[in-house]
């Protein structure tokens, strides 16, 4: 396993509406968490604001975007990301996308690649492609990897299906993720707890709701770290 901190490996999503609630989250909870996910929802809102602000203090940065256009825009899309303080981004695994925005990007930011989301059910995503949850996910997987990609985005249950028929030189990163205590019941449909993920053979889990909606947001993020910590000694 890759010699990532635990308290590292913890992305906090900061899926708020404005950039005052993410600066205040940042405030509460920047002593604890090192790395942060901006997704389209906090971009639409701030640009590179928080980008920007998050690269200043020190922070990782993780933008969350999910490209998927010809080449030639992601390419001048990711010219423009490329001039800001951020360690990962995505685009959707298709080859000609991928290729094009690893060659354009040469590792700053890193570019992983998304499989199938979180949010697919599997029965339902069967059916609409005529190919299991994880057939999909192992062949968007080698195309990133023939692509050069860093890594790729997936759940915890096919995490173990990438790194046997992946390899461990790869980064894995997982949202989909519920503490053990967690019986929130919401969009997401195969969901994992950190400890499981970690085992499985993720390298980081990107959490939001979790944590943002707790009535003592410290108190889950200490709680996911541990469980981090406890699946890298096993």
């Amino acid at each position: 396993m890759k010699s990532i901190p635990p308290e590292e490996r913890l992305i906090l999503a900061l899926d708020v509406p404005t950039k005052e609630d993410a600066l205040n989250i940042v405030a509460r909870l920047g002593g604890y968490v090192r790395f942060f996910k901006i997704g389209l929802q906090l971009f639409m809102a701030s640009h590179f604001y928080m980008v920007d602000w998050l690269g200043d203090k020190g922070f990782n940065v993780f933008l969350d975007l999910k490209l998927y256009d010809i080449p030639n825009t992601v390419i001048q899309a990711l010219s423009i990301i490329s001039q800001h303080p951020v360690s990962l981004t995505t685009l959707h695994a298709e080859r000609s996308i991928l290729k094009a925005g690893v060659e354009a990007t040469q590792g700053k930011p890193g570019i992983l690649a998304v499989t199938v989301l979180t949010s697919m059910d599997p029965g339902d995503f069967e059916a609409e492609h005529g190919k299991s949850v994880e057939k999909a996910v192992i062949d968007r997987t080698k195309i990133a990897i023939e692509t050069g990609c860093a890594g790729v985005i997936a759940s915890g249950k096919e995490a173990p299906i990438i790194r046997r028929n992946c390899g461990k030189d790869f980064l894995i990163v997982t949202p989909g993720i519920r503490p053990k205590f967690s019986e929130e019941k919401d969009d997401q449909k195969r969901t994992v707890t950190a400890f499981d993920a970690i085992q499985n053979g993720a390298d980081y889990i990107v959490v939001g709701r979790p944590i943002l909606k707790a009535p003592d947001p410290k108190k889950v993020v200490k709680e996911l770290v541990q469980e981090i910590e406890d699946a890298m000694k096993e």
